[in-house]
């Protein structure tokens, strides 16, 4: 692809699903964690990972759309929970935010696992 064709998709390849639930097949975290994606795009591999492997899912997304997406997915995911658990409640917490990685800042062991596929071509 070239470089002109990537700057108009943003940099936003999503990871098509089998692959996700390939990955998903040869990682652990503990029961109840937490994932983060700080490149989430739409939200598919996170919410996919997240149901997998029992984690709740954070993220960030720079592209204002697909960060609307993202939040759908994960309050669709927190829904299915509370229906699947009848005496959970939904948590209130913001899961998704409309920003750059670059400007998040959280605690050394505030996430199990970190699901890292970021656009990687960028202009300095």
């Amino acid at each position: 692809m070239t470089r002109l064709a990537n700057m108009e998709k943003a940099g936003y390849f999503p990871l098509p699903p089998l692959v996700t639930h390939l990955i998903s097949t040869f990682i652990t975290a503990p029961h109840g964690g937490r994932i983060f994606d700080p490149c989430t795009g739409e939200g598919t591999a996170l919410v996919s990972l997240a149901e997998t492997l029992a984690l709740s899912p954070y993220g960030v997304e720079l592209h204002e759309e697909r960060a609307r997406l993202a939040r759908e997915k994960i309050q669709a995911l927190q829904a299915r929970l509370l229906v699947a658990n009848r005496s959970a409640q939904l948590p209130t917490q913001t899961r998704l935010l409309h920003d750059s990685y670059q400007n998040v800042q959280a605690s050394r062991d505030g996430f199990n696992l970190l699901y890292l596929n970021p656009p990687y071509d960028q202009d300095e």
